[in-house]
């Protein structure tokens, strides 16, 4: 071809809606979400192959033509079930990111992530196969900083290639989920398209947060960067406003540049919020290519030459937001921190046990766990799914696939030990085990262990679960039993005796309801 014509064309979908929620019942949410739009074509797009098969079970369970596609479906389920979506005979499609290359379905009207993807491109991608038709679509992405720890491990426990890029992208989708400015604005300035007006079509467009006029701190920093010849990096460049006497400021000469103190009345966290609010607007890139240097974009010229305004958030609000995140894993952060680490002769039991998993997997042992998750096991000796969750290393996905078998191979090595005269320590559901056989009551055994009655039939319920003789029914009836378990469906796991005492219009004592589930796991979970 010879002086061809080229078109680029937008990466706009202004037919798409945004929006992002928290990560928390999921399933309601998305029961709400498809009831809204009957016999609307979506796609659910999960991490997980266990995710999409059970998402889709719980969907038929309420009535929705559901069904799930992953790449370990066998050559004849997996073809027949993209055709029955094609052919409008499967309304909902719960996937992996292994469906959608070369769908062909104009009339997909919705797109959800059940977790966060691992980078901007995959989402776009992914949320472009919704309102091919140009008519309008909705997009929902479930956000939860659990899905950006577990892929932040995976990412590190990975070959290596590439893998500061990689947590980069993984960044700025984390940015994207928790930016408190037009959604649409930082997916088309990430592919360096510039939009400087908001879409009005995204969740934030819907319900702005308090906005002010951000423009002179906007041009301080571009000037800045624009002075340092775009040489540094966000650190760096930050110093540089605030004034800093750092020796390797001072020995660069940077302190000599026009802009050199020009934010000094800023504080420095403050300072990276506002580049990050630059960033998604597309006024600066950061080049992980090249040491994470700050860059000028079109975009930015338009600010400093043009008079163009630039509206930004407060720090302190988003600093707000990222502290309400934060704090929800300060806890388990702090139980992590504080936790023991053993080798022992569990530990040597789960080390091998590890290795029997991974052999018939075909998978290197610390894709199961980690030695530090495994050494961790050994020392809290965790009884069940919301112990074990709370052990570092042990993430949704994981605790879906190995949970059960670790938290098993635990409690049976205990048992073992306990079998040759042997007393462990941390075996909590044990003494109470012993307690109760020698007659002693609930209020005695709270009393005696210095726990909550509640604990105790958190106890009697895992004992129960396990195949302890212990009798459930003196505390609990058949009807309530039956009640809850017609409930806990409908819930997200790890089911939380809160949600299910709400459920069941508060009808029905927490003590009772945690006997339930464990009546009910023992009954359904083979």
């Amino acid at each position: 071809m010879r002086n061809p014509e080229i078109f680029i064309a937008s990466f706009d979908r202004p037919n798409l809606s945004l929006e992002v929620r928290p990560g928390r019942k999921k399933i309601e949410q998305i029961l709400e979400f498809v009831e809204k739009r009957p016999n609307q074509p979506g796609i659910i797009y999960c991490l997980a192959r266990k995710t999409t098969e059970s998402l889709a079970e719980k969907l038929r369970e309420n009535g929705i033509n559901a069904a799930a596609y992953h790449a370990g479906l066998d050559d004849r389920t997996r073809p027949k079930v993209q055709e029955d979506f094609i052919n409008d005979r499967t309304t909902v499609i719960c996937a992996t990111i292994a469906f959608g290359m070369g769908i062909d379905k104009g009339n997909v009207r919705w797109v959800i992530h059940y977790n966060l993807p691992k980078n901007i491109e995959g989402y776009y991608q992914e949320i472009g196969r919704s309102g091919r038709d140009g008519s309008d679509a909705d997009t929902l992405l479930f956000y939860s900083a659990g899905d950006v720890a577990m892929l932040r491990e995976f990412i590190t426990e990975g070959d290596g290639q590439n893998r500061d890029i990689q947590l980069a992208k993984l960044e700025r989708m984390h940015q994207y989920a928790t930016a408190l400015i037009c959604r649409r604005k930082i997916l088309l300035n990430y592919f360096n398209e510039t939009m400087l007006e908001n879409c009005g079509n995204c969740d934030v467009c819907k319900n702005p947060p308090m906005h002010f006029d951000g423009t002179e701190i906007a041009q301080k920093a571009l000037s800045a960067a624009s002075r340092l010849g775009e040489q540094v990096g966000t650190g760096m460049l930050v110093d540089v406003l605030r004034g800093s006497k750092s020796y390797n400021l001072v020995s660069s000469g940077y302190d000599k540049i026009k802009t050199y103190g020009a934010g000094k009345d800023i504080r420095q966290e403050d300072w990276f919020f506002y580049l990050e609010q630059l960033v998604n607007q597309g006024l600066i890139e950061i080049a992980y290519d090249d040491h994470s240097k700050v860059k000028l974009t079109e975009g930015s010229k338009s600010v400093l030459f043009s008079g163009q305004k630039v509206q930004l958030v407060r720090a302190e609000i988003l600093q707000k937001r990222k502290e309400e995140e934060e704090a929800k894993t300060a806890t388990r952060t702090k139980r992590t921190t504080e936790r023991q680490r053993v080798r022992d002769e569990l530990f040597e039991h789960l080390r091998q046990l590890r290795i029997d998993l991974a052999r018939k997997k075909g998978v290197p042992p610390y894709i199961i766990f980690g030695d530090a998750t495994l050494e961790e096991m050994a020392a809290e000796r965790p009884a069940t799914e919301a112990d074990l969750s709370r052990i570092s290393g042990v993430g949704e996905q994981k605790m879906r696939e190995f949970g059960r078998v670790f938290l098993d191979a635990i409690q049976e090595f205990i048992l073992a030990k306990k079998d040759e005269g042997i007393r462990m320590t941390g075996s909590t559901y044990l003494e109470t085990f012993r307690l109760y056989n020698q007659g002693s009551s609930v209020d005695e055994i709270a009393a005696q262990r210095g726990i909550s009655p509640l604990t105790v039939f958190s106890h009697f319920a895992y004992l129960y679960e396990k195949g302890e003789n212990v009798n459930i029914w003196n505390f609990l009836t058949k009807d309530e039993a039956q009640k809850v378990a017609e409930v806990l469906p409908s819930l997200e796991l790890p089911w939380r005796l809160q949600e299910v005492f709400v459920a069941l219009k508060e009808e029905v004592a927490y003590e009772k309801i945690r006997l339930a589930i464990g009546w009910y796991n023992k009954k359904t979970i083979k």
